[in-house]
């Protein structure tokens, strides 16, 4: 009788920490805004640039799926260009599904007589992978790492300390 017991206390404790995640998904969909930083090590033969991301600011909206268990971000950046990331949340830890998505990155294109160096918009196609936290204010605070290669050349892009802040719309 007290294995039972011990058994069925059990099995209460897991599914209650199982509603805990989805009422805590629940409770963070809705709407944000979002802004993406960061630098990333570009390279071109044997020439390594650190280069500061063009920030990237937009609308996020975080919406879960009937279960309560996985969440998709869509982002629309206020360029035009949208993406969505797909998450499993977990009490206050996102965790993303990697995805693929292109980006634009100001590379060195050559340098001068003068000694100074020109730029030009490079295209690159970059495996994401990141995690995250919901924070106590309602933000949501993702870490992500970017690695790819530019379409039109023969560049190559990594970056291990990308933030994407997303500041929770006013109800």
């Amino acid at each position: 009788m007290k294995k039972s017991i011990y058994l069925l206390m059990g099995a209460c404790i897991i599914l209650l920490s199982a509603c805990k995640d989805t009422a805590e998904v629940r409770q963070a969909e809705g709407g944000y805004t979002y802004k993406t930083s960061g630098v990333v090590r570009v390279q071109h033969g044997d020439t390594i640039d650190n280069v500061h991301l063009t920030p990237e600011t937009g609308a996020m909206v975080l919406s879960s799926d009937k279960n309560g268990e996985r969440a998709t971000l869509n982002f629309n950046h206020s360029g035009g260009d949208g993406y969505d990331m797909h998450v499993v949340i977990r009490r206050d830890s996102l965790f993303l599904d990697p995805m693929e998505r292109t980006i634009d990155v100001e590379v060195a294109q050559d340098t001068l007589a003068l000694g100074t160096v020109t730029h030009r918009c490079e295209a690159f196609r970059i495996k994401v992978n990141g995690d995250g936290k919901l924070l106590s204010n309602g933000d949501v605070c993702l870490t992500l790492s970017y690695t790819g290669h530019s379409i039109n050349d023969n560049y190559t892009l990594s970056g291990t300390d990308i933030h994407v802040h997303c500041k929770r719309n006013a109800h």
